[in-house]
């Protein structure tokens, strides 16, 4: 190896010594490769730069929210009831106002039609003693007040004869119609045919021999009734029979309901019992609504009486200045009575509050519904609204009236709505433990093609500058609460950075941010600073 190295140092030696020229040459070669790849390029590039220039700026918040219905109503009875009449179904459009539903009311509309009366009455009573009276109008008077003793004698009779049917059908509906489940059912000891849940069963038995009580005296009460009993009294014992065997017969319903076919008692057995049952409780309603409206035809004959005779009185007599007056404040009783009778009226109908779309019918005509428990639902026809969650980073940037760029997942993300922000709340609204607040925005154009519960993507629009000074966000970077960008300074064929403070102002939904000052329009900028 020493021999190997003596050799070559040898002929490099009388290389250099026979070929001086080339042996400069060849140095001068390696030196400037080696200056060029050691030492030319192993100074610091320069990094990518921008120059600052005016744009216009867009600060957009991106959320997204649901699309509800702008009213969404739950209504209820104000007076409890069995349902008589429902006008709509499900997917029903109606308007403001429209007539739903409705529970019995057949004695409400009685008093309305009364109330009506009364204040007709009135008034022709007040401009009768206005204009005075005559022996003509005496005469005339007097034939009234005939006519309404002879309406009110008829009335009677009626009112005698709708207390009879009334125990005639109460009789005919326990001892015909559902004493046939029953053994025994005129004794102390009556007992069912079948078996049934312990405590209905306990109730039947308790009641019946009751009943069997209440017809008896009942029988008894109405054999001496006329046309000069206490027919007040005679009314309200039958309201209250009525009522007891209305509950007796839901009770015995009830039970024949949760039958099944066994050994004792066949299908064919419990179908006959269901229909003797049913026929009974109609019989009852039946007598029921009877007895309301000879009851109100009564009522309305006595009234009738007592005005006409009082208005005879007054003709005879003549008006007095304090009659005028008692007679204009009777006539403000009297609309005040008909207002009060519209007013209880209409707590036994439902109306739609808004135009809108029946959602939900949970009530049946025939079945009793309680007041307060909701019946029928609506929501608001075409209105929507898009209900939204802000974090609390974004709030302060949203203001009521910002417009946005909506779309809808169900249409994709090239069809857009217009909408609009139209409520912000006040109140923080936490949601997995982070604190939000709700807005609201509303569809400019109402759509056929939106729904209540789709998603919706929205860009708002909260602040827009044009012509402003602008930089790349990432041209810029914070120390110790300050901003900063690098400035580049040229000289001769020499370039350096000089780290500047600048002020910021509106961030563009692009990237780019607002200069307020440290920097010029034409500025050289670091695009990408190295923090």
């Amino acid at each position: 190896m020493r021999n190997f190295l003596a050799q070559t140092y040898q002929k490099t030696k009388g290389f250099i010594v026979n070929n001086k020229w080339w042996s400069v040459l060849i140095v001068a070669v390696v030196l400037l490769v080696v200056y060029f790849v050691f030492f030319r390029d192993s100074g610091v590039s320069m990094p990518e730069t921008l120059s600052v220039s005016k744009r216009n700026l867009t600060e957009i918040v991106s959320v997204t929210g649901k699309v509800n219905p702008v009213s969404d109503v739950n209504l209820t009875f104000e007076k409890s009831g069995r349902v008589s009449y429902i006008a709509v179904s499900v997917g029903d459009r109606v308007y403001k106002g429209q007539y739903l539903a409705s529970v019995s009311n057949a004695d409400l509309v009685s008093s309305v039609e009364q109330a009506k009366a009364s204040v007709k009455i009135a008034e022709a009573n007040l401009a009768s003693l206005n204009k005075g009276s005559t022996p003509e109008q005496v005469a005339l008077d007097e034939v009234k007040v005939q006519k309404a003793q002879a309406d009110l004698a008829e009335v009677k009779n009626t009112l005698i004869n709708s207390l009879n049917d009334s125990y005639t059908k109460v009789d005919d509906s326990i001892r015909n119609k559902t004493d046939v489940v029953l053994s025994d059912p005129r004794s102390q000891n009556v007992e069912l045919k079948f078996n049934t849940d312990f405590q209905l069963t306990n109730d039947i038995k308790a009641i019946r021999p009751q009943i069997e009580s209440t017809l008896n005296l009942w029988v008894i009460s109405l054999a001496g009734l006329n046309s000069n009993s206490n027919l007040d009294q005679a009314v309200t014992t039958a309201k209250g029979n009525l009522e007891m065997i209305q509950g007796y017969l839901e009770k015995v319903a009830l039970a024949i309901n949760n039958l099944s076919p066994d050994s004792s008692n066949t299908q064919t057995t419990i179908d006959t019992w269901k229909a003797s049952v049913y026929t009974a409780r109609t019989s009852i309603d039946s007598a029921i609504s009877g007895l309301s409206t000879s009851v109100s035809g009564y009522s309305t004959a006595l009234y009738a009486l007592r005005i006409a005779e009082n208005q005879l009185a007054i003709t005879k007599s003549g008006a007095t200045a304090e009659q005028i007056s008692v007679q204009e404040a009777t006539i403000d009783q009297a609309n005040a009575s008909l207002d009060n009778a519209y007013a209880q009226l209409e707590k036994t109908i439902l109306r739609s509050p808004i135009d809108g779309v029946i959602t939900k019918v949970d009530i049946k005509i025939g079945e009793s519904t309680q007041a307060g428990v909701p019946s029928i639902s609506i929501v608001s026809l075409g209105k929507y609204e898009i209900e939204s969650f802000i974090p609390e980073a974004d709030i302060a940037k949203i203001k009521v009236s910002n417009t946005a760029t909506t779309t809808l997942d169900a249409y994709g993300s090239d069809t857009f709505f217009e909408t609009s922000v139209t409520k912000i709340d006040l109140a923080e609204t936490i949601i997995d433990g982070i604190p939000t607040y709700k807005i609201i925005l509303t569809f400019a154009v109402q759509d056929e093609r939106i729904r209540s519960g789709m998603t919706a993507n929205m860009d708002i629009l909260t602040n827009q500058k044009d012509g402003v000074l602008a930089i790349p966000t990432r041209a810029t970077y914070s120390e110790n609460n300050y901003r900063y960008a690098d400035v580049v300074i040229r000289s001769d064929d020499t370039s350096k950075t000089t780290k500047t403070e600048i002020k910021t102002g509106l961030r563009s939904f692009d990237g780019f941010i607002e200069v307020l000052s440290g920097l010029n329009e034409g500025d050289i900028i670091v695009a990408s600073p190295s923090i």
